[in-house]
Parts: C-alpha cells; structure tokens; sequence
C-alpha cells in the first residue's frame, strides 16, 4: 500500500513538474524541429497556390476585400474619423489595416489549427513525429500571409503622406509577440477538438465576436466606459495599439505597454503549452 501510494505522489509530482516546464519543453522542440516547420509552412504555401491561375494574388484578395469593405461601411457611410494624439486626423484605411491584417493572420491561424491534429492522424500517431510543430508551422504561414499584405499597407502610407519610420525595425518584435499569442491559442484549439470535435465549429462564431470586442474597426476611446475593462483584457487590444504605434504613430511601444504585451503574448504562449502538453499523451489514441 505505502509503494502503491509512493508510486502515486511520484507520477503526480513528475506531472506537475512537466507541467510548469511544458512551455520551455515545446519551445525546444521547435527548435529542434526549426527545418520540419520551414519545409510544413513551404509546402502549406505550394499546396494552397501552385497551380491556380491567380498565384500570389490570393494571399491579397481577402485582406483588400475586407480592408475596402470596412473602409467603405465605416468611414464613408458612418463617418467615422480618427486621430492620432496630436489630434490630427488619420485615414481611416491605414488605421483600419494596422489592425485588421495582425487578426486575419491570428483568425487564419486559429482556426486552420483546430482541426489541424485529426486532419493529420497519419503524423500524429507517429512516434518521432513532434505534432506541436503542426500548429506552430500555421502560426507562421500565416505571417507569410501578413507580411505581404504588409507591403500593400506600406504603400497605402507612402500615398497618404506617412513615410516608414524609424519604429518600423521593431516589427520583428510584434511579429514574436503575436507568433506566441497564435500559437499558445493553437495548441490550446487543437488539443480541445481533438477532445470536443464542435470546437471548429464554435470558433466559427467566437471569432467575429471577438474582432468586435477588440478595437480593429474603431478607436478604443468610443467605448464606453464600462466595457473598457474587457478591452483591457482582451489579449489583442495591446497588439493591435502597438502595430498603430509603430506604423502610424513612429513610437516603438516602451514602458507599462511594452510590459503588458510581453507579458500577455508570454500567458497565452504558456497557457496553450500546458493545455497540449497534458492533452498529447491522448491524441494518437482519440485522433
């Protein structure tokens, strides 16, 4: 009994050790598997295109139709205006796109990495097959995809009178912090659908209320104050400010906000780890 019972603390305590080190464990696995990603997101990318008629075109269409589609709702029909903290007005396409196109890359990401372990059941019951790797190579093709709908918004600013600016070198930066928030959220999606299979389908309607809780199409300071603390909390809101700071603004984010955005994208990162890590063990049997 005292062996049954000492067998039982030691697998509890071997447990919550990997538990709090699950995001170093998964962060060294990627690295270990850095070519495995490269090689996924290379052939996610030729999957999707090669071969279609328009190529490259298409990483361009849904970013531009939804860009011309809120410009069109928001700032020629309603008004709406913005400004920066100077008080001078700001077009109301660049504001839109310094936040529009980080949510489509996190909305892309998302959402492919729900379904992305039981659409791979063959890799996943693999034993030397690492399948943190599967959501973490979705996480970067979609960058890909942002980074060139990036160029498309600096030209947009170059057009309006907003020539690149110093701040622009730390976009490296913001792209870390939001590789962390949409991986941690990925594995977090993936482990639960594997789980609970209408997890796809309920992120089909979290997502839009999610991009209405977070001030993409409209300044945060027109909500009212009692939803303020929700904005607060939604992980996206310091992502989205700081991707304005830095484009538009030519301030790099320091101080409480620059903390706060770590801290939050670091959270997300860790809490998706943990979630996978104790779900893993499972996956080739449910999958």
């Amino acid at each position: 009994m005292r062996a049954d019972q000492e067998d039982v603390r030691v697998a509890v305590a071997g447990r919550e050790s990997v538990s709090w080190a699950a995001p170093f464990v998964l962060t060294r696995a990627i690295w270990s598997a850095r070519m495995v990603v490269r090689a996924l997101v290379v052939r996610d990318l030729r999957s999707r295109y090669v071969g279609s008629a328009l190529g490259a075109f298409w990483p361009l269409a849904h970013p531009l139709l939804q860009l011309a589609t809120f410009t069109f709702v928001f700032a020629t029909v309603m008004k709406v205006r913005v400004s920066d903290a100077g008080g001078t007005d700001v077009p109301f396409v660049l504001y839109l796109a310094c936040g529009l196109f980080p949510w489509l890359a996190i909305q892309e990401a998302v959402t492919r990495s729900a379904t992305c372990l039981v659409d791979n059941p063959t890799l996943v019951k693999r034993v030397v097959f690492p399948v943190e790797v599967l959501p973490v190579q979705l996480a970067c093709a979609a960058v890909v995809h942002q980074l060139i709908a990036t160029v498309v918004l600096l030209a947009l600013m170059a057009v309006f009178g907003f020539p690149p600016r110093a701040s622009l070198l730390v976009l490296p930066v913001l792209l870390v912090a939001q590789l962390l928030i949409a991986i941690g959220l990925g594995w977090s999606v993936a482990a639960l659908h594997v789980y609970f299979r209408d997890t796809a389908q309920a992120l089909g309607v979290l997502l839009p209320v999610w991009f209405y809780l977070t001030p993409i199409i409209y300044p945060q300071h027109l909500v009212p104050s009692f939803l303020q603390p929700v904005l607060a909390l939604n992980p996206l809101t310091p992502l989205v400010q700081a991707y304005r700071d830095v484009f538009l603004h030519g301030v790099a984010p320091s101080g409480l906000g620059a903390l706060w955005l770590a801290a939050v994208s670091l959270c997300v990162f860790a809490v998706g780890a943990l979630i996978f890590t104790r779900a893993r063990d499972e996956f080739a049997d449910l999958v």
